[in-house]
């Protein structure tokens, strides 16, 4: 890869970081992690869903015990507001970094330049510098 890719990478990794989707996802895990109960929510939640992982990967099914488990957790984790925080704040993250996806690879199957592809794939409707 030549040096202005690697310079124009990390443009857009800075910017991506810089974002207020990114932002809201980091201020709303710091929320989390200085919130016991929230906190304690979430490591339950990942024992849990290592447990699931491992069972699948030995192709071993889910005990009755393991149900509950989730069941337990996913009623707790969907009803405390931190973490209802954060999960919408991942979504919103995770759709910023589909729609940079998105772009690049549109620069693949046609012209970048190309005013009707810019224009109207872009989140900004053509109301930018290009």
């Amino acid at each position: 890869m030549n040096s202005e890719l690697y310079v124009k990478a990390y443009e857009l990794a800075k910017a991506i970081a810089n974002s207020q989707e990114a932002i809201e996802l980091k201020e709303s895990e710091q929320r989390i992690r200085q919130d016991k109960v929230a906190n304690d929510l979430t490591e339950r939640w990942l024992r849990v869903y290592n447990r699931i992982q491992e069972l699948e990967k030995a192709g071993k099914p889910l005990s009755e015990k393991d149900e509950r488990s989730i069941e337990f957790i996913e009623a707790k984790v969907e009803n405390h507001p931190l973490i209802l925080d954060y999960i919408d704040a991942y979504q919103r993250f995770t759709k910023l970094l589909q729609e940079i996806n998105d772009v690049l690879m549109g620069a693949l199957d046609s012209d970048i330049n190309d005013e009707i592809y810019s224009c109207r794939d872009c989140p900004s409707q053509g109301k930018c510098d290009i």
